[in-house]
């Protein structure tokens, strides 16, 4: 046999083989970049979860989900900045065509992540696999609607303002910790009293994010964030100018509410300097943790029968664009908003669980309740809760920090209340229109 010859028979052998190793593959094994039914089965898609709160509470919630399934694992990053850091970092990773599957987006920010981003609507999902959302607080899941109505996110970690207080400075002072103040002028009365030994009688949390103190002192007194055309902002009324007016007179007449950032008077009221702070329900469980007085809590303070407390916290977004990914998310935001995750949450940090269920269930939070009055109160107005008001189009942001500082400047006097007001109106109509 030539050796030419020999050449082609061991070319041809080869060949062969390669052909049947072909056909074993297609009748048995998936070829490279193909599964079959049962690999598909047991893939473990890998998603996303972008968030802004602080500690391990997350991280434990994470755990229970990955205890209950094994098809989804979640890898939980924490962002540091509140709503504010969250959307900084979203917008970065979308300009890297780099998005997380899901994030928690504040309640402020719903308008400008539903006109900007590649939102997955929750309705899709909830459609689909024919969701039961009866359990839901009606007023929490109107927090993830768009105008058009549909559910576009998923109610995941809810407040409200309220009034935290020293019982023990209010024993000091002469007053009934029993009861405490329900109205602005209760709270303006009880402030003067409290303001002793170097004190402060109370803060009201205008620094917090989204001018959120600012609209739930407005909508209180009657009047609206923006005006019902959406054409110019609300706030350039009345009620905005004695919202800041009370404020004004706290600090400047009666002296008894310091300037101060939030982490300043997180910091005064757990060290017993400040008696009453006015701010999110979502700080009860630090403040009880870090505080060695009796805290408690009551309602927002009303005016003329009225209270409006808009809703803080945030929704659970999904931006996952692959089909196995948005799944996974769906699957990932059903459990994070489901009765044992959600008591989770609330009494992790404080926020308030966002069904009914739970807050009926003695293994959740029934017994907790039960143990921990002061966490009840956030329950009491959740009739009065309004959505936190999203200024529209793109610098929609930008109002809040000109809201913020024309605040800021009449508390110290550097303006008269009504050139604030007007000042802030001024420049954030501009931006709108």
């Amino acid at each position: 046999m030539t050796t030419l010859k020999k050449q082609w028979i061991i070319c041809l052998f080869a060949v062969i083989m390669l052909l049947s190793a072909c056909g074993e593959a297609g009748t048995g094994q998936p070829l490279s970049g193909e599964q079959d039914d049962s690999e598909a089965s047991n893939e473990v898609v890998e998603i996303e979860f972008l968030h802004m709160h602080a500690g391990d509470i997350i991280d434990k919630m994470v755990e229970e989900y990955h205890k209950s399934q094994n098809k989804v694992r979640v890898k939980p990053v924490f962002v540091q900045g509140n709503y504010e850091g969250i959307i900084e970092k979203i917008q970065t990773q979308a300009a890297a065509k780099q998005l997380p599957d899901v994030f928690t987006n504040g309640f402020v920010y719903t308008r400008f992540a539903l006109d900007t981003l590649p939102v997955v609507p929750a309705s899709s999902f909830v459609e689909k696999d024919k969701n039961d959302l009866s359990d839901f607080f009606p007023t929490m899941l109107n927090l993830g609607k768009g105008d058009d109505g549909k559910q576009y996110a998923m109610p995941f970690a809810v407040s409200t303002p309220i009034l935290f207080y020293n019982a023990d400075h209010f024993k000091e002072a002469g007053l009934d910790p029993e009861n405490p103040p329900k109205t602005w002028q209760d709270v303006r009365d009880a402030a003067k009293k409290l303001t002793v030994n170097g004190r402060y009688g109370v803060y009201f949390d205008y620094n917090i994010t989204g001018n959120w103190i600012y609209q739930a002192m407005t909508e209180t007194a009657g009047g609206q964030m923006m005006s019902k055309d959406l054409k110019t902002v609300g706030f350039d009324s009345d009620a905005g100018r004695k919202a800041l007016e009370y404020w004004v007179d706290l600090v400047n007449t009666d002296k008894s509410m310091p300037v101060l950032d939030t982490q300043q008077a997180n910091q005064s009221f757990q060290s017993g300097n400040i008696s009453m702070y006015v701010s999110t329900t979502a700080y009860l469980a630090s403040f009880r943790e870090q505080s060695q007085f009796d805290i408690r809590t009551a309602t927002f303070p009303s005016l003329d029968g009225k209270r409006v407390v808009p809703a803080g916290g945030n929704n659970l977004v999904i931006l996952a664009q692959d089909p196995k990914k948005q799944e996974a998310a769906w699957d990932f935001v059903k459990f994070a908003t489901s009765p044992k995750a959600t008591s989770m949450i609330a009494q992790g940090f404080g926020y308030m669980v966002t069904r009914n269920s739970a807050l009926e269930d003695q293994q959740l939070m029934g017994h907790f309740l039960q143990e921990n009055p002061a966490a009840k109160v956030t329950y009491e107005q959740i009739e009065d809760m309004v959505p936190w008001y999203n200024f529209p189009g793109s610098s929609g942001s930008k109002v809040y920090k000109i809201v913020q500082d024309n605040i800021q400047a009449a508390l110290l006097q550097q303006k008269s209340v009504d050139q604030a007001v007007k000042d802030a109106a001024t420049q954030s109509n501009a931006l709108l229109n």
